[in-house]
């Protein structure tokens, strides 16, 4: 079983790596069940847990003509998802006893992040940060509710008195206005990673 489901993730990378978001999608949609959990159990807070799970997805995106070369799909995105959630923790944590352990944990299981790859990583975020100021204040306002605060579609629909497949139409144009934003900056992501489905 485990061999036929690195076989399933090594055929998605190749597919990913050649940049068919519909396997990126698949592969998203496998992997977010079981990431969830494993990172709230580090961070233990809801919204740090999905900009960690989009994090690790727009990382593996970002750099995904590399993929062809992991040999242990699922090995290589966990080791992503704990270092990612460690490097969160660490950040949070005031004592140097509790930093010096973490720092210990991440020595024997270094990120394999290069400097080029982080800068890469750091513009798409500041990108996505710009396509959604640029939304029409109402779509910004649902976009940042579901995004920033973790609400589902039919809490936002309720605080703001809409209906709940408006706002489900509205996240998915903001989206879509997200992605086009990018893509005119030469940047592609697949759309899976700019809506929330958690």
């Amino acid at each position: 079983m485990q061999e036929n489901n690195t076989n399933r993730d090594k055929a998605l990378f190749v597919l990913i790596a050649g940049g068919d978001e519909p396997a990126f999608e698949q592969l998203y949609n496998l992997y977010l069940p079981e990431l969830y959990p494993v990172i709230f159990n580090i961070v233990r807070t809801e919204l740090v847990v999905k900009d960690i799970i989009q994090e690790v997805f727009l990382y593996l995106w970002m750099d995904r003509e590399k993929l062809i070369e992991i040999a242990l799909p699922r090995h290589w995105i966990f080791k992503i998802t704990y270092n990612r959630s460690y490097s969160w923790l660490k950040k949070q944590i005031a004592g140097e006893r509790a930093a010096r352990s973490l720092q210990q944990e991440q020595d024997e299981n270094p990120a394999s992040v290069s400097t080029e790859e982080a800068v890469n990583f750091s513009e798409a975020s500041r990108l996505v940060h710009e396509a959604i100021r640029h939304l029409p204040s109402k779509s910004q306002q649902i976009y940042r509710l579901s995004r920033e605060e973790g609400l589902k579609p039919a809490a936002i629909a309720d605080q703001m008195g809409m209906n709940v497949q408006v706002v489900k139409n509205s996240l998915y144009r903001s989206g879509k206005a997200i992605k086009s934003y990018l893509e005119e900056k030469g940047i592609l992501i697949p759309i899976a990673i700019l809506l929330t489905r958690l």
